[in-house]
């Protein structure tokens, strides 16, 4: 993401979870949308998130399979890490 304002950036973070089927989601779907919604959660204050901003077929599914749960929370962490500069390019 190249903008530098945050409200900006979040409402295009928020666009590109929006672009999805109104159905219940599968690991495929929910892999298609991961990257965004972690860096979401990774970059702005959880007060700052939308209420809407993670649909109810993705957050369902966050519930049901701790595969895709798991992989989602390391995803969040490796983002916080690298935003922190704690990650090396090496």
């Amino acid at each position: 993401m190249s903008s530098s304002n945050p409200k900006q950036k979040i409402q295009s973070l928020v666009d590109c979870l929006r672009h999805t089927a109104d159905q219940e989601a599968d690991c495929a779907e929910f892999d298609r949308k991961v990257e965004c919604l972690a860096e979401l959660l990774a970059t702005v204050n959880a007060a700052e998130i939308p209420s809407d901003a993670i649909p109810p077929e993705i957050q369902a599914h966050l519930l049901q399979s701790t595969d895709c749960r798991e992989e989602f929370e390391a995803l969040i962490c490796i983002l916080k890490a690298e935003l922190r500069g704690e990650l090396s390019d090496e």
